[in-house]
């Protein structure tokens, strides 16, 4: 099995050399792509697989620096993301990596696929994918190129125009619409190029229909009445059902770059140093496992300088710190290197604890998706506990009996107000989240869950504010200048504070 992920990433990885030259921006992916007459298609794919979750640059700079320290999982003393600063290399990765690497890739992909019958599933999996980056993306900055992104060598467009949210999510919902539906197992695919699902078509269907859940959701505060249509129609045409569901990347040990979990990768080899890392558990992660005695953190956590995972010895940095409490980091809880930080680590793109968390909050808003708001939570908690299977056995996993007593101790309110529940079901989705600091910073503004302390730091540009979005690559304010400023004219000011569409 091993033997077959190294082949796919060989194969990809020299196709990517072929394809492409740069990781960053607009020129890169308005370049021609390729003068192959026979491109290694199935490669291909499994490359743009590879890119979906970003790679090191966006996740160490974008994720773990910024987005992940902004909802408090992670902290560290001069952070971006703890203290609210601003970098420009940091705040604009996301949007680089993605336009120039995994957005780049797609368009590529989609540009050189036979539009015929046998072709048709792997067309409506690379828009399944690239609806998860650009979401991603508009989350992260508000109003990005999305309609005329990619066209430059296919439509001689270089400077592509930004796009309102608004108009970009109604495509967003659309192409998950159409792509899951027009999925065909009956059709041929990509055999084990696809590193998701082996190419077992119901399982894309479901990922299809699961993102939409998410995509709706995004729209419960703008366009309630929208995302109540979405939700409801998602949850119809069939979400995931079990943790088998999920999607996951697998990786491999060695060597560092595309074998490797681009999250984990640089944090062993370049961060973490024996337990002296500069970047911590938050406090605000670590407490709230701590008070609840949740057996997920032994699997977790480490004090990575003396190998302890003992629950009772965990201890986060508060986001607001400017020294480590007696001087030695060894004393604050590392991410685990037996288990989710190993260089091997999966990564978890979407869960089904995640999914119930979606339906949880469906179910307590009344919108009909059958079950109750508790069902759909004690299943969302669950699931997030027994997934932890995927981080190997160096760690004892959480049994049933665990997760009994843990329900048992902090039960569902079902008798609370609709703002009580959803609080309840948001704090959990925070905590499957872990790794996914871009969408847990997108459901922290879109609930106001879990409640946050903001930080006010000397070195913060936001007064002390939480700040709402991250600032766009200052590439553009060059490359496609007209076009930026129009859409900061209409959105607001080029901030972190300034508010996007749907976050009200």
């Amino acid at each position: 099995m091993k033997n077959k992920y190294i082949k796919i990433f060989c194969i990809a990885i020299v196709s990517a050399m072929t394809l492409t030259a740069c990781d960053k921006g607009f020129e890169e992916l308005n370049t021609n792509p390729n003068a192959l007459t026979d491109p290694a298609i199935k490669s291909m794919f499994t490359l743009a697989e590879i890119y979906i979750d970003g790679q090191d640059y966006s996740n160490t700079r974008g994720n773990n620096a910024y987005a992940a320290q902004i909802v408090q999982q992670f902290a560290s003393l001069g952070g971006p993301g703890s203290k609210y600063s601003y970098s420009s290399e940091y705040s604009g990765s996301l949007f680089g990596e993605s336009y120039g690497k995994g957005l780049n890739q797609i368009f590529q992909l989609m540009s050189v696929i036979p539009d015929t019958p046998e072709n048709s599933n792997m067309i409506q999996a690379c828009r399944i994918m690239k609806v998860f980056m650009f979401q991603k993306l508009t989350d992260t900055y508000g109003e990005i190129p999305y309609f005329e992104a990619g066209k430059g060598y296919n439509g001689n467009i270089f400077a592509p125009k930004y796009d309102t949210q608004q108009a970009i999510y109604n495509d967003l919902l659309k192409e998950l619409d159409e792509a899951s539906n027009a999925l065909d197992a009956n059709k041929a695919f990509v055999g084990n190029a696809d590193l998701f699902y082996q190419s077992d078509v119901a399982k894309w269907k479901k990922f299809a229909n699961s993102l939409m859940l998410r995509v709706a959701m995004r729209l419960s505060k703008v366009d309630p009445a929208k995302s109540k249509e979405y939700v409801e129609k998602a949850f119809v045409k069939g979400v995931f059902g079990s943790n088998d569901d999920s999607t996951v990347l697998k990786h491999d040990p060695s060597p560092q770059g595309v074998r490797t979990n681009p999250i984990t990768s640089s944090w062993v080899m370049n961060d973490l140093k024996g337990g002296n890392a500069d970047i911590k558990y938050s406090k605000t992660f670590i407490d709230l496992l701590k008070n609840t005695n949740d057996p997920r953190l032994r699997i977790y956590a480490k004090l990575e300088g003396s190998d302890n995972n003992n629950p009772a010895d965990q201890q986060g940095l508060a986001n607001s710190a400017k020294e480590f409490a007696g001087g030695d980091k060894k004393l604050f809880s590392d991410p685990n290197t037996s288990t989710v930080l190993r260089l091997d680590a999966p990564t978890l793109i979407m869960s089904y604890g995640e999914v119930q968390f979606l339906l949880a909050e469906a179910a307590a808003k009344g919108w009909n998706v059958s079950g109750t708001a508790q069902q759909y939570y004690q299943d969302g908690v669950k699931g997030a506990m027994q997934v932890l299977t995927i981080f190997g056995d160096k760690v004892p996993a959480v049994t049933t009996a665990e997760y009994d007593t843990y329900i048992a101790a902090h039960p569902f309110n079902a008798s609370g107000t609709e703002a009580q529940k959803i609080e309840q079901i948001i704090t959990q989705k925070w905590i499957v989240l872990l790794f996914n600091g871009f969408e847990a910073f997108s459901e922290w503004r879109r609930t106001g869950y879990p409640v946050l302390v903001p930080v006010n730091d000397p070195l913060g540009e936001t007064n002390g504010t939480i700040p709402r979005r991250l600032i766009y690559d200052q590439s553009e304010l060059i490359t496609n200048s007209a076009n930026y400023k129009e859409a900061i004219s209409r959105q607001g000011l080029d901030l972190m504070t300034t508010r996007i569409w749907w976050d009200k």
